[in-house]
């Protein structure tokens, strides 16, 4: 489900800082209508790369005081990101704030989602006709190694049977802040940084590139890389 495609006739291209914080996507950002950030702590520079290119950037993220620096396209709240809408612990689900922004009908939409482990719920309860509205997503996905497990390994295949749904990988990268991982004797990235596109914008092929590719760093820069091949099995 994770393997790697290339979209036929497009580049790729970083948006972010050097090393940690920055991602590999598809250079094609012309006519998206925002961006969603989940997920801030110390670092904007993707949502100011998102808004140099004058796209409007929905910012959440409840364990900051404050964004780290400001912009005029940014719109921070500091709430949860759930599977559940929950006003006692001030969760919001993505498809609630879709529609609280005023995007339930918008399918020009793309979003970045780091938030530590929360991603499993979100990815397994969002419908994914809610997933459907993102060109192009993000996510740094956490505890691979959940595949090695009974109930955990079910509820990652769900997730990813969701996700997949609507959209191919186009890019991952291993986080090596989170080392390796065993899943049936097979090392995988314990965090893994993965760049999805919706199957509705062009041609796809499974890739033959190797990963890292020249626009990686590794997120730890002390650290090498994790190499991961072709990331196919």
């Amino acid at each position: 489900m994770l393997r790697p495609h290339r979209l036929a006739g497009a580049e790729k291209v970083r948006v972010g800082r050097f090393f940690d914080g920055g991602y590999a996507m598809v250079d094609r950002f012309e006519g998206i209508e925002a961006a969603y950030s989940l997920g801030i702590n110390d670092d904007v520079s993707w949502d100011l790369d998102m808004a140099a290119r004058g796209i409007p950037v929905f910012q959440y993220d409840p364990t900051i005081p404050q964004l780290p620096e400001d912009h005029e396209l940014f719109q921070w709240k500091p709430v949860w990101i759930g599977g559940t809408v929950d006003a006692e612990t001030n969760t919001e689900t993505l498809e609630s704030l879709i529609r609280q922004n005023g995007h339930e009908n918008n399918h020009d939409l793309i979003l970045k989602c780091d938030i530590e482990g929360g991603e499993w719920p979100l990815l397994q309860r969002t419908p994914n006709r809610v997933l459907r509205q993102f060109r192009q997503m993000v996510f740094e996905i956490h505890n691979l190694g959940y595949l090695a497990n009974g109930v955990d390994g079910n509820n990652v295949r769900k997730a990813f049977l969701n996700l997949t749904a609507s959209h191919y990988v186009v890019h991952v990268h291993g986080n090596n802040f989170g080392g390796w991982q065993v899943v049936g004797g097979i090392p995988v990235p314990g965090v893994i940084e993965v760049t999805m596109v919706r199957k509705d914008e062009g041609t796809f092929a499974v890739s033959d590139e190797v990963f890292p590719t020249p626009l990686d760093m590794p997120c730890n820069s002390n650290e090498a890389d994790l190499f991961l091949g072709r990331f196919e099995f």
